[in-house]
Order: structure tokens, then C-alpha cells, then sequence
């Protein structure tokens, strides 16, 4: 299974892809496509870390503008 997020950023685009494999197994059941709700947490920080640093970002440019 393979999802996939991307944001359109003011200093970059980006993104994200988290893919869920079986072990490497040959006895192992093929992995199940895990509910959306299940990767929230994951997406909501990949969200939170973009944001984090664009303004982390703009912050930067503002003090050499001072």
C-alpha cells in the first residue's frame, strides 16, 4: 500500500509518501490498505512540520530585512 500528500509551499513543494509492505517474507499476508484514519497522525505532522518551517522561514528573512 502507498499513499501520498503534497503541499504547495511558498519555498518549496512537498512532499510526503508513505508506503506499507509486507516483512519480506514469503509466508507473510499481503498487508491490508490501512483506513485513512489510521495515517492522520503521520499526515497532520508531515503538515505541521512544512508549516513549522516555511514560517520558521519567513521569520529568517524578516530579521535581515531589520
Amino acid at each position: 500500500m502507498q499513499q501520498s500528500w503534497r503541499i504547495s509551499g511558498a519555498y518549496a513543494n512537498w512532499r510526503i509518501i508513505v508506503s506499507i509492505e509486507a516483512p519480506d517474507d514469503s509466508n507473510a499476508p499481503d498487508v491490508p490498505e490501512w483506513p485513512v484514519d489510521k495515517l492522520a497522525p503521520v499526515v497532520g505532522h508531515f503538515f505541521e512540520a512544512v508549516n513549522y518551517y516555511e514560517m520558521s522561514r519567513d521569520a529568517d528573512e524578516s530579521r535581515q530585512l531589520s
